[in-house]
């Protein structure tokens, strides 16, 4: 493959871009024009050292300390708010909802082909995915919140980021932005399942239901944690 590094944010400028990736399996690998003279040995470019090492690069990624940029999500209705209101969107694994606020989200986008990678790191790490021309990585959120690797194949992905790095997660299902106050906020029962109860703020009543309010301070750390072992 290639050694010369390119960026992988070529579609469009991105909220965090990663240090410049070689992406060459888009450009003269299986997803490019296949002149990569390594393809012969390899096969596939998954088998490859170049693309395992982009990999181990894009999550060996310092997460610089700080703030997360408060952008609002793009795809998103985002409703206007007082200055006492929260917005969150809603989302279902399973036959569970639960809720995340929009300051956290960068887009809602269809399903697309998770690449997997060579040394899965952590029973969430589920690989990488193509938004915008930038490989961020895809997790099982649903690994930490029901317990079990869930599939959403008629779902959707919602790329979102915490602390200068950038997630995307599958869900089956995603609902509208709600505004509650801190007020609104009910307690987290014990019958919450326990995997859930330690990322839940918790619950908003919506439509009949009760919807998890995440964590997602507690969320997106824990998913480091886990890709940093």
């Amino acid at each position: 493959m290639e050694s010369a590094m390119t960026s992988l944010a070529s579609d469009a400028p991105s909220v965090a871009s990663p240090s410049a990736i070689d992406n060459c399996w888009q450009r003269i690998g299986v997803r490019g024009d296949k002149s990569c003279p390594e393809l012969r040995r390899h096969a596939h470019c998954h088998n490859c050292e170049v693309f395992s090492r982009a990999a181990s690069q894009l999550l060996d990624r310092d997460i610089p300390s700080g703030g997360e940029a408060a952008i609002a999500p793009s795809g998103v209705n985002v409703i206007a708010r007082s200055s006492n209101s929260q917005s969150v969107l809603i989302f279902r694994l399973g036959s569970e909802w639960f809720a995340l606020p929009t300051l956290v989200l960068d887009e809602v986008t269809g399903l697309r082909t998770i690449h997997s990678l060579p040394h899965r790191r952590g029973p969430a790490l589920l690989g990488l995915v193509n938004v915008r021309g930038e490989l961020v990585i895809c997790v099982s959120i649903a690994q930490l919140l029901i317990g079990a690797e869930h599939d959403a194949p008629q779902g959707r992905l919602i790329v979102a980021h915490h602390a200068g790095s950038r997630f995307a997660f599958p869900v089956d299902e995603v609902q509208y932005t709600h505004l509650y106050t801190e007020a609104d906020l009910k307690p987290v029962p014990a019958t919450v399942a326990q995997s859930s109860s330690g990322f839940t703020r918790g619950l908003l009543s919506w439509r009949d239901r009760n919807v998890g309010r995440l964590d997602e301070h507690a969320l997106f750390e824990a998913l480091g944690r886990g890709l940093a072992r």
